[in-house]
């Protein structure tokens, strides 16, 4: 059975960029796998950092269930430092026994010109690992806040069954929903653009980096 690696700097992000995707890698019968970077726990800084880290890990974890997601793991970085902290939390080395154990088919990254930082820092971390490997890796990126088009290879994958079901994933993220809402219609409209190119309603576009 194939296996799809996923990897996020917070764990909303691939909602947004790839949602439609990971629903219709899903009932293909492939094995998602999601790397979570950092818990996110600046998004809320009114509250103290463990009751953020506890609910978005829970309505991660049920995010993940509604979807299909078959395991979740968080490597557990600070949040707005993942690129700071990458020696000192052994994530390269957490990222290669991944790759060793699962051997996923494709893997999913943030895009390089993403605009938040930490999703960059997953970016750059995880293709430095992935290229030290005897195994070659197909490796795409997803958009998340991306305002630049890159010019590289791009692969569109019709959503058009699954739209519905990426904006219910979406909503699961009810912490983070003040950031789903700036990104509700810049997703719609991505999505009917990429669709159109693609020939069909609702599309998501990736670039082909490996």
């Amino acid at each position: 059975m194939a296996t799809i690696f996923i990897f996020c700097a917070h764990s909303d992000d691939e909602a947004v960029g790839m949602g439609g995707t990971i629903q219709k890698y899903v009932e293909e019968g492939k094995d998602i796998i999601k790397i979570v970077f950092s818990f996110g726990e600046s998004s809320h800084p009114h509250f103290q950092e463990e009751v953020v880290i506890d609910k978005r890990t829970k309505e991660t974890d049920e995010a993940s269930k509604f979807l299909g997601i078959k395991e979740t793991i968080y490597l557990g970085l600070p949040d707005t430092k993942v690129k700071q902290n990458i020696e000192k939390s052994k994530a390269k080395e957490k990222i290669e026994k991944l790759l060793i154990q699962y051997k996923p088919d494709k893997i999913y990254i943030p895009s390089q010109k993403d605009p938040h930082p930490d999703h960059r820092a997953v970016n750059a971390v995880v293709l430095e690992v992935v290229d030290k490997q005897r195994k070659k890796y197909p490796v795409y990126e997803f958009e998340v806040w991306n305002v630049i088009k890159e010019n590289k290879p791009m692969v569109f994958i019709d959503i058009t069954d699954y739209y519905n079901k990426k904006v219910e994933y979406m909503k699961k993220f009810a912490s983070q929903w003040q950031y789903m809402y700036v990104l509700w219609l810049p997703v719609y409209f991505r999505s009917r653009t990429y669709g159109r190119k693609h020939g069909c309603k609702f599309a998501e576009k990736f670039y082909k980096i490996r």
